[in-house]
């Protein structure tokens, strides 16, 4: 390889990298990837065991893709009671995941022990671009299992620090959040859930975006080796043109 490819290789890398360390960044929000559509409820106000009514609404549950400095991102929706709206771009301000997602509105910082459980769930079930792994299962059905167990980590007032804690009280059935997933959906679920903590808690690099007006968002950081290979691969685009 020469020092001309190389270089831009690196620069790439270098890039993309700072973009995801930076205070902030404006995403083009292009919207939803893979998605089922399943009953969901949340009221923020329930204790994790609560088995009171809540009302529950058919909602999308999906990634999240998105335009951000010429390259395509993949995210997943931190907070329920806001909304993004496809061909609008919003600004960010991008955080550890332990401070995703900002408040008002609820729930708030998800902090250390959901950070954990979260951390863990995408370094098994997510690939390097941030997508649920096609090994987990069928897209549309993986894509809607992964995102219910992120709301329900992150919404769920699980009142401890304690990450296998705070996996002994997730379920979709009491609580402050809520779904209720049918098929292969709840299938999936039901093995991530069993999955956490296996062998010990995961831990793959993350960020949240915030923002006081937009649905703040989480992501999976690519590792430096493909962020190399995207660069690589803008690089051969641009000589092929």
């Amino acid at each position: 390889m020469n020092n001309r490819i190389t270089a831009g290789i690196v620069s790439a890398a270098i890039g993309l990298t700072a973009m995801s360390a930076s205070a902030g960044i404006s995403a083009a929000y292009v919207g939803y990837g893979s998605f089922q559509t399943h009953a969901v409820g949340y009221s923020s106000n329930l204790g994790w065991d609560s088995s009171a009514a809540i009302t529950m609404f058919n909602l999308k549950l999906a990634e999240h893709k998105w335009e951000v400095g010429g390259s395509t991102v993949y995210s997943w929706c931190a907070q329920l009671y806001q909304g993004v709206t496809a061909g609008s771009v919003y600004a960010f301000d991008v955080v550890e995941l332990e401070q995703a997602p900002q408040s008002p509105p609820a729930p708030g910082a998800m902090g250390i022990a959901k950070a954990t459980l979260l951390r863990d769930a995408m370094s098994r079930f997510l690939d390097s671009s941030g997508r649920v792994a096609a090994t987990v299962g069928a897209s549309d059905a993986a894509s809607a299992a992964f995102c219910a167990l992120a709301w329900e980590i992150i919404h769920e007032n699980v009142s401890t620090t304690d990450a296998d804690v705070a996996k002994a009280r997730i379920s979709l059935s009491t609580g402050a959040f809520r779904a209720s997933l049918t098929g292969e959906a709840a299938s999936i679920f039901s093995a991530m859930v069993e999955s956490l903590g296996v062998g010990g808690y995961r831990y793959v690099a993350a960020e949240g975006w915030n923002s006081p007006t937009a649905q703040d968002q989480f992501r999976l950081v690519p590792a430096p080796g493909a962020l190399a290979l995207l660069g690589l691969a803008g690089i051969a685009s641009r000589r092929r043109r």
